[in-house]
């Protein structure tokens, strides 16, 4: 029977080496996505038989990613049926999450009928050209470069810097009068996982960037890592209210100095916010990577 334990730093190279083998786009698929979130999805990975496993808790359901294979091949069915096992002998209904479109259908051809699959728009992620956010260039993008020169109309021309042990301290501070900003919002789980990834992040081998304006404030910072060698996701992007148009500066800035070498960039989904889905349309994502949830018909 499959033997979970929860996540920890020092297993990030074993785990990288089964997700950046496995060909998934979505942003479950990164050591540091599962490291950062650990606390508030209660986290936990299992190996057995050439797989990986991994297992959420999330109000007191149970959630799997798809088992997988460190080399690509294995026994994919008998992974699900060891998954399905130890659910059962928890006492709860087999949910797999964080499917594609392709995740969906290998396993509905790997155990035909057995799963009842539903699409999570909410948790779709938006997948862009990375050249798209790089040049901004064209009549679609017009608005973009707007708010760039907004922002450098009322603060000067931004001064970009990567994330460094040295000004990560100023990156907790923004965030901190972020959360004030936003008083009506429930940040506790955000909270923890951007201290997490601020606090570790020279050990989960994250890439970030921070804008500072003319009077040297920080105004915004944004944290990704790579999925693989094709694409980067990023994992968190944060600006303050008093600088317009410094999500746009923060956007550009960062796809220049750490995206160039990737093909796409993955901005995670919009968790059914209008106003997120709103802003991420806004950027003409070349696709939306859809999400379907599996969840076993009879145990």
């Amino acid at each position: 029977m499959l033997e979970f334990r929860d996540v920890i730093i020092e297993m990030k190279p074993q785990i990288d080496s089964y997700f950046k083998n496995s060909n998934n786009w979505g942003s479950e698929y990164t050591f540091s996505n599962l490291f950062i979130w650990r606390k508030n999805n209660h986290t936990a990975v299992a190996w057995q038989d050439g797989f990986l496993f991994a297992r959420y808790r999330i109000k007191d359901k149970y959630y799997f990613l798809m088992p997988v294979a460190e080399n690509g091949g294995g026994d994919t069915a008998k992974a699900v049926e060891s998954l399905i096992e130890y659910a059962v002998k928890l006492g709860c209904v087999p949910v797999i999450t964080g499917l594609g479109k392709e995740g969906s259908e290998k396993l509905e051809r790997l155990m035909p009928g057995r799963f009842e699959f539903r699409v999570k728009t909410e948790w779709s992620d938006y997948i862009y050209n990375s050249d798209d956010l790089i040049n901004l260039k064209g009549a679609k993008y017009q608005a973009k470069r707007n708010h760039i020169n907004r922002f450098e109309n009322q603060n000067g021309t931004g001064s970009f810097e990567e994330l460094n042990a040295g000004n990560i301290p100023h990156c907790l501070e923004t965030y901190e009068r972020w959360v004030n900003e936003h008083p009506q919002l429930d940040l506790q789980a955000e909270s923890t996982a951007v201290h997490e990834a601020l606090n570790n992040f020279e050990q989960l081998g994250l890439k970030g960037g921070l804008i500072r304006t003319g009077n040297r404030k920080v105004c915004a910072f944004t944290i990704g890592s790579e999925i693989n060698s094709d694409i980067f996701v990023i994992h968190i992007e944060k600006g303050l209210n008093d600088c317009s148009g410094v999500y746009a500066v923060i956007n550009r800035d960062f796809a220049r100095h750490a995206c160039q070498n990737y093909r796409y960039i993955n901005r995670e989904e919009d968790m059914g916010i209008e106003g997120l889905r709103k802003a991420k349309r806004s950027y003409y994502p070349v696709m939306l990577l859809e999400k379907y949830v599996a969840e076993l018909k009879n145990l």
